[in-house]
């Protein structure tokens, strides 16, 4: 008899136990989905402190240290679930945030495929997969994972966002422009979407169809610079650039030290023959960094005035420079060098 009333009181606190934490865990969750992350953190850990095996708990914990960006933490409560429950969906989803959050993309992607595995309508999950993908710039993978959010919800902006930013990143210029567009349909306070739209149209020289665009984001915020250059772009693909000029110096008097509008208005006033406007503006970029395009526009500069050796010098300089096109540069120095002998023979020959 005593046995069994010791296995009897023994079941019997077990239960207690359990219940307790069972209730400790749903008020926690409550605190949690209430933003109480304090409160909420400060119940799980009592729930943790009567049994920490718990697997709610755990993954509680995880979700808290989550929300403080504490990962390393978070993925230590999770794995400790999962070691036990191989199929924990709550801890699978947890640890592929977690591990997203330290910008580990791979280990992200490795828990969110099994989580898939067991939750396969996730549309989130799917776009996070789909965001990790393209972040390791695998845009096949990345694009099936999106296609697939999308079969799920077709109502999820991320997704058009994500699949926009994919096909421009793959520069699949009019798919990108499809979902960009139906993205924007959806909620148009995208401004940035707005402007790459433009961008895309610009890239297809369809100067007419970008237009609208920049404009639309210049209604939303009348200090947007992508915009304007957009704008002044387009003003120069269609030749008119006294147009381009007006936008792009509506840059620098916002912006003072934007290196690509300096360096644009330059080649503007360059094409116009306005030497004078042309040396300031690379020179106004050149005081910020030794800038290879101001550098270029300079070098250009002294040709028209006879300056061959200034120029010489300049090319040089140039040779070699990361992404700089050489043979753009050895051209315009072979050429240097030609009026430069040309030069030297007519004096030789008065």
């Amino acid at each position: 008899m005593e046995n069994s009333n010791t296995t009897g009181n023994g079941t019997s606190a077990e239960i207690s136990k359990t219940r307790e934490v069972a209730e400790l865990s749903k008020k926690a969750n409550e605190l949690l989905k209430a933003g109480n992350i304090q409160e909420a953190k400060n119940t799980f850990l009592e729930a943790y402190r009567i049994d920490n095996t718990n697997p709610y708990v755990l993954v509680g914990l995880g979700d808290i240290c989550r929300k403080e960006k504490q990962y390393h933490q978070a993925i230590t409560y999770y794995e400790r679930v999962i070691e036990r429950e191989s199929y924990n969906v709550f801890a699978l989803r947890g640890i592929g945030i977690a591990y997203r959050g330290l910008e580990q993309y791979e280990k992200a992607i490795e828990y969110w495929k099994r989580y898939i595995e067991l939750n396969e309508d996730d549309y989130l999950v799917l776009t996070r997969l789909g965001d990790s993908s393209k972040k390791l710039n695998k845009f096949e993978e990345a694009e099936k994972f999106y296609l697939k959010a999308l079969e799920v919800c077709k109502g999820d902006k991320y997704i058009y966002l994500g699949l926009g930013d994919l096909y421009y990143k793959m520069d699949e210029t009019d798919k990108a422009i499809e979902y960009c567009d139906k993205l924007l349909e959806i909620d148009d306070n995208f401004i940035n979407i707005i402007t790459m739209v433009g961008n895309l149209y610009r890239r297809k020289r369809e100067f007419a169809n970008a237009l609208p665009y920049y404009k639309r984001a210049l209604d939303k915020d009348t200090r947007n610079i992508y915009a304007m250059f957009g704008i002044g772009d387009c003003m120069r693909g269609t030749g008119d650039i006294a147009g381009a000029i007006e936008w792009w110096e509506k840059i620098t008097a916002l912006d003072p030290k934007n290196l690509n509008t300096l360096t644009r208005l330059g080649d503007a006033y360059l094409k116009t023959e306005n030497v004078k406007k042309a040396k300031e503006y690379y020179q106004r970029a050149l005081e910020i960094t030794d800038h290879k395009y101001a550098l270029m526009g300079l070098a250009k500069i002294h040709r028209l005035e006879g300056e061959y050796d200034e120029a010489v010098t300049i090319y040089k300089q140039l040779l070699g420079r990361e992404k700089m096109k050489e043979d753009r540069v050895l051209k315009e120095l072979y050429e240097t060098k030609q009026e430069q002998k040309k030069l030297a023979g007519a004096n030789n020959n008065p």
